[in-house]
């Protein structure tokens, strides 16, 4: 399948990843994200595909939770109760 027309005939979508995110968290945690520093690493087969983005101030990234290990519709941000509810896509 092609990354990048990932559709098959019956219309499903098929997900490969494309590279991964490297960061010295390894534990969720409450506060202090601010000054950790993360790197997207694309994987080497899709580095072409960055091409001038020097030119860009912002990207979009798409990204997969994939250690959800439970279903909820709403949280509070980083487990804070101090933050107000909000629905779970509201959080990332």
């Amino acid at each position: 399948m092609h990354p990048i027309f990932p559709m098959d005939t019956q219309g499903n979508i098929n997900i490969k990843p494309i590279g991964h995110v490297k960061s010295p968290i390894k534990e969720p945690q409450v506060g202090g994200l601010t000054d950790i520093e993360t790197d997207i690493v694309l994987d080497a087969a899709f580095a072409r595909l960055l091409d001038g983005i020097d030119d860009f101030s912002h990207i979009i990234v798409i990204y997969w939770l994939n250690r959800i290990t439970e279903y909820r519709e709403s949280c509070h941000p980083q487990g804070s109760e101090k933050v107000p509810l909000l629905g779970q896509l509201a959080t990332r």
